[in-house]
């Protein structure tokens, strides 16, 4: 874990560092404002005080490869249009990865969450796909070998003929710089709460199965108007050639074609899937409890970054689904801060409708870096 920065802007005593840099890798926390004001001051004002931050580091603007906004629907009806449009301002054209959620809850009562993901001095290698200058935003970026694509949404009468739009989308993203589905490592799919299968559509894997990368399944409240399934994804350049693709023995994981966690070979980075509390056998640990499932998630998540050769230490980031408002949003973040708070982890914690079953209340995405 050599070569690792954790920043707490103000000299902040408490809670999860604004920013992780192990590296050349820069990763933050879910942001949000210091103001309460509404979506577009409260989004206009966490740019601000990121950028700064960014800056001090030593990372440009231009650095960034993926901006990911949360946010909750005003009684005006404000959202995604808005937070598009702040972010045309900050960012120069061609700009990052891109993906708006809608969601119920978030910390804080916050309008707007914001994550950000940068390459420290990147901008020069940096490669656009498919940019759109109002909104200074990218379907894809490209940066040493690593892809990362925006959130993604398809045309189509039902969720199946959405996602094979979006898979053709992904898949010519990929061949813009050489690369094939193969070489995705790591995917996370939000849709409608309505719109969650238990049986994946024809079209979802097949995609899937062409590189089993991991995956996180979360129903939200909007993927964007007339939209009920989104997909990002990353991918890393001939990851077919070399990876680790490894599994829990769950066999929710076959009958999905998605694993517990990725590395490539050589690679400084472990994906880790959606988890949750859910063991082999499909028994939930700690039914309905918040607090309970974050530490048994996190047990699961340790072993999949321990079984692909990294330590636990090297854990870098953890974003957190909770299922409630913010009563259980402030205990998912006292868990994560009680199992966390010494190993200078970027935290996003997101309040969602439901997960995949009822007494799943706690779903953990992760990365890991180590350089």
């Amino acid at each position: 874990m050599s070569n690792r920065v954790a920043v707490k802007d103000g000299g902040q005593a408490d809670g999860p560092p604004q920013l992780v840099i192990v590296g050349d890798r820069v990763m933050s926390s879910g942001l949000v404002s210091d103001r309460p004001g509404g979506l577009e001051s409260e989004t206009h004002r966490i740019f601000q005080l990121t950028l700064s931050m960014l800056r001090d580091q030593g990372v440009a603007p231009a650095d960034v490869v993926r901006t990911r906004a949360w946010y909750v629907e005003e009684e005006t009806g404000g959202g995604e249009e808005e937070i598009r449009d702040t972010h045309g301002v900050v960012f120069d054209h061609p700009g990052p990865a891109f993906s708006a959620i809608k969601v119920p809850h978030l910390p804080n009562n916050a309008a707007v969450a914001i994550e950000l993901e940068a390459i420290k001095g990147g901008a020069g290698r940096m490669k656009h796909f498919n940019s759109d200058e109002m909104s200074s935003t990218s379907t894809a970026v490209f940066c040493d070998g690593d892809l990362w694509v925006s959130g993604v949404t398809g045309d189509g009468a039902d969720v199946g003929e959405q996602i094979g739009d979006i898979s053709g989308q992904i898949t010519a993203a990929l061949g813009e710089f050489g690369m094939e589905v193969a070489d995705v490592v790591s995917t996370r799919h939000f849709m409608l709460p309505d719109a969650q299968f238990s049986e994946p559509p024809a079209q979802w894997a097949a995609f899937m199965s062409q590189a089993i990368p991991t995956s996180a399944g979360i129903a939200v409240d909007g993927v964007g108007e007339g939209h009920r399934f989104m997909l990002e994804c990353e991918a890393v350049q001939d990851a077919a050639k070399g990876r680790n693709n490894l599994r829990s023995g769950r066999s929710y994981e076959v009958d999905h074609n998605y694993c517990r966690s990725v590395r490539v070979s050589g690679g400084d980075v472990t994906y880790v899937a959606g988890s949750t509390s859910t063991v082999v056998g499909e028994t939930v640990r700690n039914e309905f409890d918040v607090a309970g499932q974050v530490e048994a998630t996190l047990e699961t998540v340790r072993w999949s970054i321990e079984q692909q050769g990294m330590a636990w230490r090297d854990l870098a980031k953890v974003r957190t689904y909770v299922v409630g408002g913010p009563e259980k949003l402030a205990e998912a973040s006292a868990a994560l801060d009680e199992q966390l708070s010494e190993m200078g982890v970027a935290v996003t914690l997101v309040g969602v409708p439901t997960l995949a079953r009822p007494e799943v209340v706690v779903e953990i995405e992760a990365t890991a870096v180590t350089s």
